[in-house]
Formats: C-alpha cells, sequence, structure tokens
C-alpha cells in the first residue's frame, strides 16, 4: 500500500499497545508507518503513526469525506449531496447502514426510538439526522472541522467540533453510537472510558470498525482497502474489541460480521458491535 509523498517520518511518532503498555511487534512496513501487533494482547496498531497536528490536518481537508463510505455523494465544496449523488451506490448504502442501525438499537433496548442519542464521530451528521427524524434528541461529536460545520450549519444539529473528552456532554445517554471511529482515536481505552462515563446505566452502546481477522485482510495483506495507515491506526478483532471495551468498563455483547445484515451491508472486513455498562464499573 502506497502512502501519498505529503508525509514524511517528521510527521509521524511511535506509539506502544493501549491496553499492555508495549512496543508492538513489527507485521508490515508501509513506510513512513509501521503495522505492529501487541506481543501480549495481539492489538493491532500504526507505530510509527501520524502526530496529532498532522492527523487534524488529514481530517480538516475539504476532500477527506469524499470518495470514502461517502462516495461522490457527498460534494467536497459544501457537504450537500448532489441530485446524482443521493443514488449513488455509496449513499444507497448509507441509508440503509442508517435504518439498520437505527431497528438494531430499537431491538437492543427492546422497545419504540426516542430518548438522548449520542453519537462519536458524527461526519456531515447523515446519521444524527436520520435519527432525529426517527424521534431521538441528538447530540454528536466530530473532529473533522468540514464535517462539524456542516452538521451544524446546513442540518442544524448539536455538533461539537473536536475530541470527546473535551466535548460539554451532559452523561446519561440512552445510546451512544460511534460509526468506523474507535480506529481513529488516539487511545481507544481512553475513548471507551470516555464513552462509559456518558452512557446511562442501562444505556446501549453501538459501534462499527474494520477487522484485521476478516478474510480481506488477511488474504490481502498490505493491499487490504481499508488498512489506511495515516488514519486507521488501531486495527481490531471481536476479542481484542472485548478487551478493550472490558478494561473500560463495558461488555461487549453482540457482534455482527455478515454482509447480509442490514447494519452492515455489503461490507466484508467490518463489523458492527453492541456493549452495555458493566454493574458498578
Amino acid at each position: 500500500m502506497t502512502e501519498p509523498a505529503r508525509w514524511t517520518a517528521e510527521d509521524t511518532e511511535d506509539a506502544i499497545c493501549c491496553l499492555c503498555r508495549v512496543p508492538g511487534t513489527l507485521v508490515h512496513d508501509v513506510a513512513p508507518f509501521g503495522v505492529v501487533r501487541c506481543p501480549q494482547c495481539e492489538l493491532v496498531f500504526i507505530s510509527p503513526r501520524l502526530r496529532l497536528e498532522a492527523l487534524q490536518q488529514l481530517y480538516d481537508d475539504v476532500g477527506y469525506f469524499e470518495g470514502g463510505v461517502y462516495g461522490s455523494g457527498v460534494s467536497s465544496d459544501d457537504g450537500v449531496p448532489s441530485a446524482e449523488g443521493r443514488w449513488s451506490p455509496a449513499m444507497l448504502l448509507q441509508r440503509t447502514w442508517t435504518a439498520g442501525r437505527l431497528a438494531l438499537v430499537d431491538r437492543e433496548r427492546g422497545g419504540a426510538p426516542g430518548g438522548r442519542l449520542l453519537e462519536v464521530g458524527a461526519g456531515y451528521g447523515l446519521f444524527l439526522a436520520a435519527a432525529r427524524e426517527a424521534g431521538w434528541a441528538t447530540s454528536g461529536v466530530e473532529l473533522s472541522r468540514t464535517g462539524a460545520k456542516h452538521a451544524q450549519d446546513t442540518l442544524g444539529l448539536d455538533v461539537f467540533c473536536g475530541q470527546l473528552e473535551d466535548a460539554p456532554l451532559e452523561p446519561g445517554f440512552d445510546v451512544v453510537c460511534a460509526w468506523d471511529t474507535a480506529e481513529h482515536v488516539p487511545d481507544p481505552v481512553s475513548f471507551w472510558r470516555s464513552v462509559r462515563s456518558l452512557v446511562a446505566e442501562d444505556g446501549v452502546v453501538a459501534f462499527s470498525t474494520p477487522y484485521v481477522s476478516s478474510l480481506p485482510a488477511r488474504l490481502l495483506g498490505t493491499r487490504w482497502w481499508t488498512l489506511k495507515p495515516t488514519e486507521h491506526i488501531w486495527h481490531f478483532t471481536p476479542r481484542t474489541h472485548a478487551l478493550l471495551l472490558a478494561r473500560a468498563g463495558l461488555a461487549l455483547t453482540r457482534v455482527v460480521r455478515s454482509p447480509l445484515a442490514p447494519a452492515n451491508a455489503g461490507r466484508l472486513d467490518s463489523l458492527v458491535g453492541v456493549a452495555r455498562p458493566i454493574p458498578g464499573s
């Protein structure tokens, strides 16, 4: 996998396993980055990885979301889906995921939608807007200034631009969602602890990530399309998800890997997970 020449070793820093606090063993050299595996818990992560300042530049690029999970359905100029883009395969998948994930949350809660929902990594706010329309009182957090501005100004959503731990949020959310977010955060243990402090004791945490034990990841190695060492700095398996969540006081209760499930439609290398607070943690 070749990264753009804009990044050099000066843009990177070494990292250690967030669970075991030890350096990883090299799996793939994708200079100036390295894909490494913790020798103790087997969590896969990027080291060296981009420094936080370089990461912020990446997320603030107006073209960051274009060509990704939004495909060409969202314009890099203003974040507004074009008439053609609304019916692009990527945007159709987005709508399928959104409906499937909202339905999954409803099933996990055992009732009709309603209550307080927080999305961490809100992007342009498309999921939050759908959740609001379904009856949720929504809040969001998004690191990308471009994405947050669109969510705030165009969709009228309550979205904080910055890191989760800096967001002025009142605890007690019935649902906290993190779609394709945990692989981006500086420290997943710290991230999930912040989530644990915000979700209600009877609440639900729902998330999605790529997973490095998927068939495409194992077969393709450095050619795996989701490797993306600039931004995907942690690579999970169901087992390491469970370890990380437990360290933060959350129990992994469901994993959806089938690409036929609406919440994970068409995704061969990603999973959707559900977690709940561990009482007394």
